[in-house]
């Protein structure tokens, strides 16, 4: 099962890749075969195998000799290894709660990590990507919550404690947007973040935020302390919000434990 779902990341992972590229030149993600970034001859079947083609080509086009980036087998890798972490953790044989988990942990990596590489690299966060990504959460926490055994009442479920977490993050960070004239912070994260607060909830949205927070302050002072950044840079806050998501997603429960929440 854990293979299946490595192998399944590979070949979404080189589904994403593909969908990176295309944001960036907004191109449609639903047609057209891959092609060569520099030379742009279409990319052969066998030239196109999730990680394998890389290696064997040795990261270089097979016509032009152009070095292929190395973000392609990093996505691939980086999908596959979250894939893998999915089944381990979700997965139930004969759990519908289990499997409706693990489908809603797969599309949610897969959509977040395009937002990480995106805005990583462009500063910018696709607004397709993070209506895909609130519009899924929700979906799933409905499904999540119908088909529950036994079925809790809506006030109480992890329904509504994703709900209320959604909003209060995004109106946290909307403050930041506001205030600052988007300056300290863009409308995606606004978004992202309410993507946060769903997967967390509200109990858990400070330790998720401390999270988000306390990833961006060391990897900033890092970058400073090695002369790649100052004071006045910018640096994308979206790829710790992500960090925290996918965090959540995996061990909230054991952060519940550590927080020892009297709820």
């Amino acid at each position: 099962m854990i293979f299946a779902l490595f192998i399944l990341g590979l070949l979404v992972g080189s589904f994403l890749n593909v969908v990176l590229f295309r944001f960036e030149t907004g191109e449609t993600v639903v047609s057209g075969r891959s092609r060569c970034n520099a030379c742009k001859e279409m990319i052969a079947w066998y030239d196109n195998i999730p990680l394998l083609s890389f290696i064997l080509l040795r990261g270089k086009c097979r016509r032009c000799g152009m070095r292929i980036s190395w973000q392609y087998p990093a996505v691939e890798l980086a999908t596959a290894g979250l894939f893998a972490l999915a089944g381990s953790t979700f997965y139930v044989a004969g759990s519908v709660d289990a499997a409706l988990g693990l489908a809603f942990a797969l599309g949610l990596i897969a959509i977040l990590l395009v937002v990480f590489v995106y805005d990583l690299t462009h500063m910018e966060i696709p607004v397709s990507a993070l209506m895909a990504g609130i519009l899924w959460t929700v979906f799933s926490l409905l499904l999540l919550w119908y088909f529950a055994e036994p079925r809790e009442a809506l006030s109480d479920s992890r329904l509504a404690e994703g709900l209320i977490g959604g909003v209060v993050a995004f109106l946290f960070f909307y403050a930041f947007v506001f205030f600052s004239r988007e300056t300290w912070m863009g409308m995606g994260d606004a978004w992202l973040a309410s993507i946060l607060g769903l997967v967390a909830g509200w109990k858990l949205l400070l330790p998720a935020l401390t999270i988000a927070f306390g990833s961006g302050a060391i990897v900033g002072i890092a970058l400073m302390a090695f002369g790649s950044k100052g004071m006045r840079s910018r640096i994308p806050f979206g790829p710790f919000l992500v960090i925290s998501v996918l965090f959540m997603l995996f061990f909230g429960r054991m952060v519940k434990d550590i927080w020892l929440l009297p709820w």
